[in-house]
């Protein structure tokens, strides 16, 4: 019976296989005297495109290997497809994977050592930058290379709201005593006392999560012991005054009158930051490219984060960006290998990423960082890239922590947990979850 079940399982897995690949259509035949390596991507739209694109460059080149794509979207929580490809014997050749899975992939058995390959192709760890590389790392051997480098984060400033209020020659905050003066003097409410403008919300730099790793880093702590193999979030201070100066706004000008007025704030042309609703916020360098196209003539600026004067300069910076990785049961890792080199470290794909996403290669030595010369903005970002040590906790729980912190603040600013009962109970359960993982309980 168990024999019968697992076949129809297997057979279960295929079929769906089968099916996936017939949304593309027939693919094409290899063109003579090449081989086909499968090449999953996350990118539709304009992105898709481009890098559609780029690997028609990269066929036209090669004399050997012609990559064929498919667009499978992955995220934090969402990866079933490339486990389930893996058990039915029908893996791509190489993968894109978000940063922060790369170890929970490695660790489950689903991505395979590059250590051999980046030896015989001459790629080093040390050509990437340095939180590029550790976040593709596992117990000492190292699993993807990066693709593209995200620095974050810088802080944005409206200056048409600091025109308005008189404080353009002051310019933005350097410490967090300087943003909390700010925001008190730049939020507005009206005559019914409903708010109109905020001058920064601290929970809102990219999700709590993100928001917490940024803050946490800016006043000094640490998230996660990689010698120890143990979560720290619910155990060192400095977390907790992170998080607690966070809660302080939400004391200051209520959660949930907050709330209210971010429920009218849209994306894109609509953005809160380009209406002047929002004096003050963390930037993406994706963003750039955003306002270009949506708000050509809005004047801001980008500077590095405010940080606690105690501290003396800004600590807050981290990195993260898409990776390539090569699945258990790649039929030709070599070739797969040979294209995640030139992708990653190309001139083509450099000044693609800068030009047309924004973003920035993980190669150290890519010739598009030359586009950043003379541009004010770029050159914040450009600069977390060099000087930044941190990435997310390398870990095989990473998505299970990053939801245990989107709780832990959410009952934070909701009152149901103190700050220090929502972190420890964060620590415990991610550390359960990642000794489950590790083998350990």
């Amino acid at each position: 019976m168990n024999a019968i079940r697992t076949g129809l399982v297997f057979g279960g897995i295929t079929a769906a296989f089968v099916f996936l690949f017939s949304l593309t259509g027939s693919p094409p035949s290899a063109p003579p005297g090449k081989a086909v390596i499968n090449v999953w991507h996350p990118w539709p739209g304009d992105q898709g495109e481009e890098f559609r694109r780029l690997v028609d460059l990269f066929n036209e080149g090669n004399p050997s290997i012609h990559v064929r794509l498919l667009y499978v979207p992955n995220n934090l929580s969402s990866s079933q497809k490339l486990f389930l490809s893996i058990s039915a014997g029908m893996p791509p050749d190489c993968t894109f994977v978000d940063g922060p899975q790369v170890c929970e992939w490695a660790a489950r058995g689903a991505i395979t050592p590059l250590d051999g390959l980046m030896a015989e192709q001459g790629v080093r760890n040390d050509d990437f930058w340095e939180p590029c590389w550790r976040q593709n790392q596992f117990r000492g051997k190292t699993y993807a290379i990066t693709y593209c480098a995200d620095p974050n984060f810088a802080f944005f400033w409206n200056k048409d709201v600091f025109r308005e209020a008189g404080l353009i020659e002051e310019g933005p905050p350097k410490t967090l005593e300087d943003l909390d003066r700010l925001t008190k003097i730049l939020t507005r409410f009206d005559a019914n006392g409903r708010m109109t403008r905020i001058g920064f919300i601290p929970w809102n730099v990219f999700g709590y999560a993100n928001s917490t790793f940024t803050w946490g880093w800016a006043f000094g702590g640490e998230f996660y012991d990689d010698a120890r193999e143990r979560i720290l979030c619910g155990e060192d201070p400095r977390i907790l005054q992170a998080v607690q100066w966070m809660k302080s706004y939400a004391d200051e000008y209520g959660f949930e009158r907050i709330n209210s007025f971010a429920e009218g704030f849209g994306d894109q042309a609509d953005s809160p930051f380009i209406r002047g609703k929002i004096a003050m916020a963390a930037g993406h360098v994706s963003n750039i490219k955003l306002f270009q196209k949506y708000a050509p003539n809005l004047d801001y600026g980008a500077v590095p984060f405010p940080y606690p004067a105690h501290m003396g300069s800004d600590h807050s910076a981290w990195m993260g960006g898409w990776c390539l990785a090569i699945p258990r049961g790649s039929a030709q890792p070599d070739k797969a290998f040979a294209f995640m080199k030139w992708l990653c470290t190309s001139a083509e794909a450099g000044r693609s990423m800068i030009l047309t996403t924004g973003t920035f290669p993980g190669y150290k030595a890519s010739p598009g960082f030359e586009l950043v010369k003379g541009n004010e903005k770029l050159g914040v970002f450009y600069e977390i890239l060099k000087n930044t040590r941190h990435q997310r906790p390398v870990m095989p729980a990473q998505a299970y922590f990053m939801g245990a912190l989107d709780r832990a603040v959410s009952d934070i600013l909701n009152n149901i947990k103190t700050p220090e009962q929502a972190l420890r109970y964060a620590q415990t359960e991610t550390q359960k979850e990642l000794d489950r993982v590790l083998g350990k309980k």
